[in-house]
Order: C-alpha cells, then structure tokens, then sequence
C-alpha cells in the first residue's frame, strides 16, 4: 500500500529502459493512476539520462538489463549520486544482477508483469526514502545466502552451453575435448552444487544453476523484447 508520507507529494520520476514502447506504456499508466507522479525524462542507458540535462528525480526506474551492456551496480551508484532513488523495474529473473542492484543502493524489485497499480505504490515508497518489500525481493535476498559453486572456467564453460541446451556431444565439440571429458566436467559440477546444498541431478536444474550464479542470462518474461 502507499504510505501516508507519500500522499499528495510530487514525485518526479524517470526511467532508463532501452525499449521505447514500455517507457511509453508505464508513462501513460502511471500518470493515469497518480497524477502527482510526474513522469519526466526516459532514456536507454544511464549515461543518456544523466547527460540529458532533466530532473532532478525523486525516482529512477531502472531496468537491470541495458543494451550497452553496464553493469546494475554501476548504474545505480550513479543514479544515487545525482541524487535519485533507484526502483528496479525489470522483466528477467536474474538474482546474480539483482543482488548487484541491492548492494548499491536501490531500494526495491518490481517485475514488468505486474500491475501499473504495484508500480505506482512502489515508486511512492521509494521516494520516501523506505524499502518496496516484495515476494521478489524476498526471492533475492534468499539467493544471496546460497553461496555459488567453486567451478574452475572450464567448468564453468560446460555449464553455461549445457545449461543452453546443447547434449554432452555438442558441448565436447564446441570445447575440443571429448565427450568423456565433458561428461566428467558435468560430473564435478554436480557434486560442488550438491555439497553447498544446491543438487542439480538434471539438465532444468543445472540451467537453474547456471541462472542462479550468473553463467546464463535469465529467460525474458513472456510479453516482452529481449534486448
């Protein structure tokens, strides 16, 4: 729910999304629900909008995933320092990148599916400076405490283009090695997940692995563009 504070108070609101037709979507449903919410400049990275002269924010939301590659740590210590709070607003399901977003700073996770009204109570309680608690940001704070496996880069290699849904055969070929060697790559990969706690005895559950620990990206949510 919207806290009291918050009520009747301007907040100027921008967005760093590098798809334009979103950011024409949430202005348009934020300022339908909330006319106090003023949404002012968008822009597909952070340097764009820092450069672009607008604000001050009260709020940025910022989605963890940008075109330009920048890391979610980075781009939220900037937005800080210009003096914005940082509302993630984002469609992947990344804890790695969402975990980044937290320890620099931003004060909640909103999911692009959910509702225009979630987003408007969100954005009001950012700005006054508290923590949107979510099922989301529950989802990541748990990740956090599930420490990622110790895997050596070819491991890691393994992982990533087995989790991509390459068979045993394929993987071997891409890493030039044999099919032996790369069956006994994913044969250490699943004791180190299983003795931190973190089984993985099929393929959908080392592709949750790889998620987890940052090796894949996430999936985009059904809806929306990948970048």
């Amino acid at each position: 729910m919207v806290r009291l504070e918050s009520v009747g108070r301007v907040v100027h609101v921008a967005a760093v999304d590098d798809h334009p037709v979103m950011l024409t979507g949430i202005r348009t449903e934020l300022t339908a629900i909330d006319p106090d919410l003023h949404f002012g400049r968008t822009a597909p990275t952070v340097d764009d909008l820092l450069l672009s002269g607008g604000g001050p924010y009260d709020v940025v939301l910022l989605d963890l995933r940008l075109g330009d590659g920048s890391r979610p740590f980075d781009n939220v210590i900037r937005v800080r320092a210009a003096g914005a709070e940082v509302l993630v607003f984002t469609d992947g399901l990344d804890n790695a990148a969402g975990r980044e977003a937290l320890s620099a700073g931003a004060l909640g996770i909103v999911l692009k599916d959910q509702s225009a009204a979630t987003l408007a109570d969100a954005v009001r309680t950012v700005a006054t400076g508290n923590t949107v608690v979510s099922a989301r940001l529950a989802a990541v704070l748990e990740s956090a405490a599930m420490p990622p496996a110790a895997l050596s880069d070819r491991e890691r290699e393994t992982l990533r283009l087995y989790a991509l849904d390459l068979p045993s055969k394929s993987v071997a070929r891409r890493m030039n090695v044999t099919e032996g060697t790369a069956k006994e790559y994913l044969k250490r990969i699943r004791a180190k997940y299983a003795a931190l706690g973190r089984p993985a005895c099929t393929k959908l559950d080392l592709y949750h692995r790889a998620v987890e620990d940052g090796i894949v990206e996430p999936p985009v949510a059904p809806g929306t563009c990948g970048t």
